[in-house]
């Protein structure tokens, strides 16, 4: 593929699967980009993480259990384990409107790109 989009999805993964499964995640959208391909995450705040964290007891020992944060996943994504050649976290402006869009607002989207 030439783009891959993950968006408001890392944090179930991550809820659901625990730091392995985002890495998972990360690798695998990796392994399905050609090269000079990009990777769009929307990383959720931790914030949301704490509000879902008591949904399911493997949730709940998940949310305790985690130690990525969303603050580091570029660092995470250029790592040799995942191999992004760079990751850079931009701001969105989504606009101001109401609707379905308007709680998307604030995100950063975070920007990978696999070396050609």
């Amino acid at each position: 593929f030439d783009v891959v989009s993950c968006f408001s999805t890392a944090k179930w993964v991550h809820l659901n699967f625990g730091d392995e499964g985002l890495r998972t995640l990360f690798r695998r959208a990796y392994a399905c980009l050609r090269p000079g391909g990009l990777f769009l995450l929307e990383p959720q705040p931790w914030s949301s993480y704490r509000k879902r964290m008591h949904l399911t007891p493997a949730i709940s020992r998940n949310f305790r259990d985690i130690q990525l944060r969303p603050p580091v996943f570029s660092e995470l994504l250029t790592s040799h384990e995942v191999g992004f050649a760079s990751a850079q976290q931009v701001e969105v402006p989504y606009g101001t409107g109401t609707g379905i869009g308007a709680n998307f607002r604030r995100r950063p989207l975070i920007i990978a790109w696999k070396a050609a």
